[in-house]
């Protein structure tokens, strides 16, 4: 019981002594991604679907939609984070608009039970991307390209990050209207869906 308090008591002076001089909650402390702004916004325009393969396979994919809500945010904090001038902020804001009105664009993660599941772009892939434009119509992608980041901007940029998924961009033609996309193969299907994308 002794040993418990002043593990606990160890634990709550090293998590005072790491809040500097501006006082912050415990539990924004202990979860700082649950109380980002910025974090709030990536989880806001991120979908997850799971295909599960009987018991022993399972691939989770994660998509976050870049839209143009979420490309003034990331600018903002890639900004702050590279210290970036007015003048590259808002060459870089005005580079992202531009891509937002052009085409619209996820970041796809996934991970798989088995990693070569997690391929998108090697030629044996056994994943196909869609968006439903309606029951019967498809769209398939202008670009699958895997993300070549650190992992550091990743941990940084996609709060849903761990080092067991693959990073990919995927472009498709611009949709102003409610998103589908569709994520099917042999092994099963997910749809991901943002019906407020309007």
């Amino acid at each position: 019981m002794r040993l418990t308090r002043s593990l606990i008591l160890l634990l709550l002076i090293c998590v005072v002594s790491q809040a500097g001089c501006r006082f912050r909650s415990l539990p924004e402390m202990l979860w700082p991604d649950q109380h980002d702004s910025y974090f709030q916004l990536t989880e806001a325009w991120s979908r997850s679907g799971v295909v599960r393969h009987g018991l022993e396979s399972e691939t989770r994919v994660v998509a976050l939609l870049k839209s143009e809500e979420w490309r003034r945010g990331y600018v903002q904090r890639y900004a702050e984070t590279f210290a970036l001038t007015d003048a590259e902020a808002e060459k870089m804001l005005a580079d992202q608009l531009r891509a937002a009105g052009e085409e619209t664009e996820f970041v796809l993660a996934v991970a798989s039970t088995y990693p070569e599941d997690a391929r998108l772009t090697h030629r044996l892939t056994q994943w196909r991307i869609l968006l439903l434009e309606n029951s019967d119509q498809t769209v398939s992608p202008l670009e699958i390209r895997p993300m070549e980041t650190h992992r550091s901007k990743l941990e940084a940029f996609y709060p849903e990050y761990h080092p067991w998924q693959r990073y990919y961009t995927v472009r498709f033609p611009k949709k102003d209207r409610p998103l589908v996309m569709v994520f099917t193969g042999p092994k099963g299907q997910t749809q991901l869906t943002w019906p407020e994308w309007i």
